[in-house]
């Protein structure tokens, strides 16, 4: 039976993670790198140690509920078919964040240009790697691996198993609340990288409490991610 989750729980269910994930990046990740692994291969086996954990907390609390076969599994998750109306809020907000994140970067170029402000800094002091080039592409498996409990594991415990606790306990403003903690999350990410990140923050919870699907948010969190990361892995772009 899903239960209310009320301010504490929220900020047990976001805060544990966060901390984990501060804790990776700032002592595991070094060790990694330290050990002579690529930069990018101990980026990949660092976030599998955030992510995995997500994606099995988001499973094991859906069957503690007592939803254990595969349907009362997705509908507890609201992982739904996509509607015409879902595919629309898919893609206006995938192409919403992604505008929105370039209002930023404009803003912050001319923040710079004009009053001195340093940049904004693109991606976090710890995941800094040249593109890859020839056989160091086959980190890319890796990376696919990483992806997709990175994406799964975010979206099934954020947006699928705790938004609807949220919803009972706070009703239309849970999404807000949401998007607050999982900015919080991103923590480790850094100032910069997080006011980058705004946009995806707050489109994404709102667009899956709107439409009541997660996978909605699967969707958009993955084209957000997704490509970017291999245009900018393999040197396509800077």
């Amino acid at each position: 039976m899903m239960k209310p989750l009320n301010t504490f729980g929220s900020f047990v269910l976001f805060g544990i993670p966060a901390t984990w994930f501060l804790l990776l990046t700032r002592l595991f990740l070094p060790y990694l790198s330290s050990l002579g692994l690529h930069p990018a291969l101990s980026w990949f086996i660092t976030g599998l140690a955030v992510f995995v954990p997500l994606f099995v907390a988001a499973i094991t609390f859906t069957f503690r509920e007592g939803f254990i076969t595969k349907h009362t599994v997705y509908a507890r998750l609201r992982l739904n078919k996509l509607s015409r109306s879902d595919w629309r809020f898919v893609i206006f907000g995938t192409i919403s964040a992604f505008i929105l994140s370039g209002f930023i970067m404009i803003a912050a170029t001319l923040l710079m240009r004009h009053f001195g402000l340093p940049p904004l800094k693109t991606s976090p002091d710890f995941l800094q790697f040249e593109p890859l080039t020839g056989s160091q592409r086959w980190l890319l498996l890796v990376w696919l691996v990483m992806f997709f409990f990175n994406i799964f594991g975010e979206e099934l415990l954020w947006r699928g198993y705790i938004l609807p606790r949220q919803e009972i306990a706070f009703g239309t403003h849970a999404w807000a609340f949401n998007s607050f903690l999982w900015l919080m999350f991103h923590l480790c990410f850094g100032f910069d990288l997080m006011v980058m990140l705004l946009p995806i923050m707050v489109i994404l919870p709102y667009v899956v409490h709107i439409t009541r699907n997660t996978t909605v948010g699967i969707l958009i969190h993955a084209l957000y991610n997704g490509p970017v990361f291999i245009l900018v892995a393999t040197g396509v772009i800077g």
